[in-house]
This record gives structure tokens, C-alpha cells and sequence, in this order.
């Protein structure tokens, strides 16, 4: 009688065919039908005795997580945790030899990786260099990533304090910023990493602090149901200052104001910007005093429907937001009429200029951002393209014109690099191995 699943186990590998007395005695733990016969519990915990490396990925997604005890759940997110960061362990020594492989004067590795991970180009630069730095100046935080104890994020930390400091100081800051790494959340590493470099390095901190006050700045950020977010870069104190007199004026608001303090907060900052800059007395930028575009259809324009409208550089906003802005006679938005029927954009509005000028509204109206698959920068910040040059005989005209920021105007200039514009809106770009990529339009306002 079989009592255990050892015995169960020892019966089925009797049945088994003798090994050759010359070969060593295998490790039946790892055999595939041992993994089956084992509880899912006891073979979580042999699997976490592994280093992630000699854990067989395959069989962690083979474990129902109904079928598990509250604490095997649990060691079975640790296992699938752990092992996410020795993937991405792993992914860093590709990009390490990817980048090293790199002749193009542009280092256009930057938009392989871009395209290939689907992440802005700006992202993919930074997944480059955080790999080389890892590679070849923070082995400790390599080795820690490896073993899983740390995520990608931990090690992003790590490298975004190191890249400021002298190399020769590197691994003193390291060795401070890992002593309790592995039990600290990503944002509680960042404060060690912190300390630590200014703790290494104090006058090179201030040096830092005194240049990143030259990159003041206010961007800009699209959010959901309406919304944007102006993140504002600034001194320390100055912005605590902002934001404790913003509290203070609104607590002289009447009691009897029912909105939010931070809603006072916020229309208390709309009043000072608007008011303090009136449009009239602003400068014009390319042909027009700053305003926005808005697309939206006639039918919505006249209330016959209610298809949402597009805000140039941000997206889509409801059509009685539309509708409000269109009742505004201040001067601060053009409209971009489309047709009900095909969504084609036709008309700039009247306040129309020289034929250039409408051409490049058009495009920038219709694209909205550059016309490389992954990069996100507005259309106003880019300029119009031949997308077959003009000294080749390429057209300036709709068809033959797109937005393309500065990098990838000259990335197709003797680099291997191309694209083209498809029937459809989408530009097909083909980079210098042969591999194809399709940034499709942004579906805006056709229905």
C-alpha cells in the first residue's frame, strides 16, 4: 500500500529502465513527473531555496493560485516577484552590448530599443545608460537585481544618484546607499541614495543643486476625464513658499465657499496666471498670439450630436466642453471644423494666414505629434517635414508633408533609416537591419 507521494514516486522510478553503471546518480527532485507528484505548497518552498537563475520560469505559471493556502499565495507572489527582476537582470546586459554595439553618429540604438520595447525614445535612452552603468560601475547593484532581492525601480534609483557623482567615489556611495536596500521601498532607496551622495560628495551637491536651478520649468502633462497636470520644477523653498501662500489667501475666502482647499488652491493659481498675463499684451509665436485648437465637428458645434472634440496637444475632451470654449469671444482658441460624415478635417476657421502657415496648421492639426512611432513630442514643437525630400522632388503639400521633431528629421539622413506615409495616416519607418515599424494616427475625431 502506497502511503506517501515518496513511495508513490520511489514505485513509478523502480518501473524505470537500470542507468549504465558509469553514470552518476541523477537528481530526481528536477524531474518533471517529481514536480507533479509533489504538493504545490512543498514545491513552492523548494523553489524558493533556488537562486531565481536554476528556478525553471515555465512551471511557476503552472501553480493555480485557488488551489493554494493564504501563505502559499503568498510565496508564490515572492517567487513570481523575484523572478520579474532577474528577467530584468538579464535584460541589462543586452542593452549593455546593444549600446556597445553602436557605431551610428546619432546612436540610434536609442530608437531600436525605442521601437522595439515600444517605450518613448527618451525612455529607451534612459534603459541604455541605466544598463551600461550597472554593467560596468554598480556590480553590486547588479548582483542584488540578479538575486531578486531588489527591483528594477531599486536600481534605477541607485544609478539616477550615481551618474552625478565622481567615479572615483561610485562604490563608497554604494556600498552606504545597498546596506539596507533590500528591505526599503523604491522611494525610501531614494532618500538613502540621497543622503548618501550629498554625505560623499557636498560639494559637488551644491554645484548639482546651483545647475538644476538653471532647469526651472513648467510642463505639461494630459490627464484622464478632462484634465492636465502642470508639473512646475523649482527651487525648494521658493515652491514651499508658492504653496504656503496659496493656502494662506485661500483661507481668506468667505466660510460660506463650499469648494475644496485644494480647489481654492487651484483656481486661486488659474486667477493669478490668467490675470496677471492677459492675452492682448502677450507676444505673437509663428503668426498668432498664444491660443488653443480645438477639432471638433459641425454637427457637435451645433448641438446636433454629442461626438467628443479634440484639444490640440492634449486629446479628446467631452462636446459640451467644446461647446463652452466656443462660446468664449476672448480670442484664446481657433477652431478646426471636421466633416460629420468622414471625420476629414476641413476648415481652419476664419482667423486663417498665408498659405504656409495654413498648410502647417493642417498637418499639425491632423498629426498632432511627430511622426516617429514612439515619440511623443507636440506638434508645436516640431517642425513640418518633407517626408520625401524636397531637393528629390517631394511635394509640399498635405500628402507629402509630417511633423517631425529635430532628432528624427535628421534620423533618415544617411543613417540607413526611412519611412513613408501609408494610405491610411500611418508612416511605416524601417530602420538600418531591415526591422518595420508603424506609427498609426491618432484616432481623434473620425468615428
Amino acid at each position: 500500500m502506497i502511503d506517501s507521494f515518496e513511495d508513490e514516486f520511489a514505485a513509478l522510478v523502480a518501473t524505470l529502465p537500470e542507468l549504465p553503471p558509469d553514470l552518476d546518480e541523477p537528481d530526481w527532485s528536477e524531474h518533471p513527473v517529481y514536480a507533479e507528484l509533489v504538493p504545490p505548497a512543498e514545491r513552492l518552498r523548494q523553489l524558493l531555496d533556488l537562486p531565481p537563475a536554476a528556478r525553471p520560469t515555465g512551471e511557476l505559471a503552472r501553480f493555480d493560485p485557488r488551489e493554494l493556502s493564504d501563505g502559499a499565495r503568498i510565496d508564490l507572489l515572492s517567487l513570481l516577484e523575484q523572478q520579474k527582476h532577474w528577467l530584468d537582470s538579464v535584460q541589462q546586459r543586452v542593452l549593455c552590448e546593444i549600446e556597445a554595439a553602436d557605431t551610428s553618429d546619432l546612436g540610434l540604438s536609442q530608437e531600436a530599443v525605442s521601437l522595439a520595447l515600444t517605450v518613448p525614445v527618451r525612455t529607451a535612452q534612459t534603459k541604455l545608460k541605466t544598463a551600461g552603468l550597472l554593467a560596468r560601475e554598480l556590480p553590486g547593484t547588479l548582483a542584488l537585481l540578479q538575486a531578486g532581492q531588489i527591483s528594477y525601480r531599486h536600481a534605477e534609483v541607485v544609478c539616477e544618484q550615481a551618474w552625478s557623482l565622481p567615479a572615483e567615489r561610485v562604490a563608497e556611495f554604494e556600498a552606504l546607499t545597498l546596506a539596507r536596500a533590500a528591505d526599503q521601498t523604491a522611494g525610501q532607496l531614494r532618500q538613502a541614495a540621497r543622503r548618501a551622495a550629498a554625505r560623499i560628495d557636498p560639494a559637488g551637491a551644491e554645484r548639482r543643486h546651483q545647475h538644476a536651478v538653471t532647469g526651472r520649468t513648467v510642463g505639461f502633462q494630459p490627464a484622464e476625464d478632462g484634465m492636465v497636470v502642470l508639473p512646475v520644477l523649482l527651487d525648494a523653498p521658493q515652491g514651499q513658499l508658492i504653496f504656503t501662500r496659496l493656502t494662506a489667501a485661500a483661507t481668506l475666502l468667505p466660510a460660506a465657499d463650499e469648494r475644496t482647499m485644494d480647489q481654492k488652491r487651484a483656481d486661486l493659481l488659474v486667477d493669478a496666471v490668467l490675470s496677471g498675463l492677459p492675452h492682448d499684451a502677450l507676444p505673437e509665436l509663428r503668426g498668432r498670439r498664444p491660443s488653443i485648437s480645438i477639432v471638433v465637428s459641425a454637427d457637435t458645434l451645433l448641438g446636433l450630436d454629442d461626438e467628443p472634440a479634440d484639444l490640440a496637444g492634449y486629446g479628446p475632451i467631452t462636446a459640451e466642453t467644446a461647446r463652452r470654449y466656443a462660446a468664449d469671444s476672448s480670442g484664446t482658441w481657433r477652431r478646426l471644423l471636421t466633416d460629420p460624415d468622414t471625420g476629414a478635417l476641413l476648415d481652419l476657421g476664419r482667423d486663417s494666414y498665408r498659405p504656409a502657415q495654413r498648410l502647417r496648421d493642417f498637418v499639425q492639426a491632423r498629426d498632432g505629434v511627430c511622426c516617429f512611432p514612439t515619440c511623443s513630442q507636440p506638434g508645436y514643437r516640431c517642425e513640418f517635414e518633407h517626408i520625401v525630400a524636397f531637393s528629390e522632388g517631394g511635394r509640399t503639400c498635405r500628402c507629402g508633408g509630417a511633423l517631425a521633431c529635430r532628432r528624427h528629421n535628421l534620423c533618415k539622413n544617411g543613417t540607413g533609416w526611412q519611412y513613408r506615409r501609408l494610405p491610411d495616416g500611418s508612416f511605416r519607418w524601417t530602420d538600418d537591419t531591415g526591422h518595420s515599424y508603424t506609427g498609426h494616427p491618432p484616432q481623434r475625431w473620425a468615428r
